[in-house]
């Protein structure tokens, strides 16, 4: 029996830190586990979202100025004063700047038991500054053919969960990965109940993978996203593929909720 994680994890950053870029960054190395250094300006989508006193927990993007797309796993119990997202850095400590919440979305029908539906979305207080660091990403509006390579990021951490402490990047991590058929999916998982038409199965070589900490993060092709991180075997990183949420399922939703 394969053991599944939801991708949330609790890391403690530098608190309240404001905007200056810090630039790129000095070594080639570090993990989502497996994944590359990404540069300033590359993710301008990615968010981290943070819970008191300053606390990454999950992944987010940023689909419109006062807009925050993630995972509803990530914030099903959370209230907005108790929420604010991170943007416009690749920095998780330094860089960035915070906007305080004021509305917290889960999709109505999003089950804790079978991970069905896990999206939602998030309101900012005040509009979100674009720059060259800080831009929405759009909603996919088509399905990704099995094959294609996307791209995953995110701060999560970057050892796999059974090799000890969690080794958690400062630096935000990506990935390439290949999309999956929900046959191929479903047949790594049998007798699986979770493995809904709404979410996308991708893999990646044995050792690569996203890992908790990831949550809430998109999958992006073509300037679109069109998943967020929801779930994984344990432990990270193995040749079983991770889920996520399928963005192209949801656009009703999504466009009923942030009018």
């Amino acid at each position: 029996m394969l053991r599944l994680t939801l991708l949330t994890f609790a890391l403690c950053v530098a608190p309240w830190v404001v905007a200056n870029p810090t630039g790129t960054s000095g070594n080639g190395g570090g993990r989502i586990v497996g994944g590359y250094d990404a540069v300033e300006g590359q993710f301008p989508y990615q968010v981290s979202l943070r819970r008191p006193p300053n606390f990454h927990f999950c992944g987010g993007s940023i689909i419109g100025p006062r807009w925050i797309l993630s995972a509803a796993h990530c914030t099903i119990s959370m209230v907005p004063e108790n929420l604010n997202v991170y943007v416009g850095s690749v920095k998780l400590a330094s860089g960035g700047v915070y906007y305080p919440t004021m509305r917290i979305e889960n999709h109505p029908l999003y089950d804790p038991d079978t991970i069905e539906n896990d999206i939602s979305v998030i309101q900012t207080v005040v509009p979100i500054v674009f720059n060259e660091h800080t831009q929405p990403i759009g909603l996919a509006s088509s399905y990704l053919l099995s094959g294609t390579e996307a791209t995953i990021s995110g701060w999560g951490r970057s050892n796999t969960m059974d090799s000890g402490p969690a080794e958690v990047p400062d630096n935000l991590q990506f990935l390439t990965v290949n999309i999956l058929t929900m046959e191929e999916c479903r047949a790594e998982r049998p007798g699986s109940n979770n493995i809904f038409d709404s979410v996308i199965c991708v893999s990646s070589p044995n050792g690569q993978g996203a890992c908790s900490g990831d949550s809430g993060g998109p999958l992006a092709y073509d300037g679109l996203v069109h998943g967020i991180a929801s779930f994984v075997r344990v432990p990270c990183a193995t040749a079983v593929s991770d889920v996520y949420e399928r963005v192209y399922s949801h656009l009703s939703w999504i466009a009923s909720v942030t009018v």
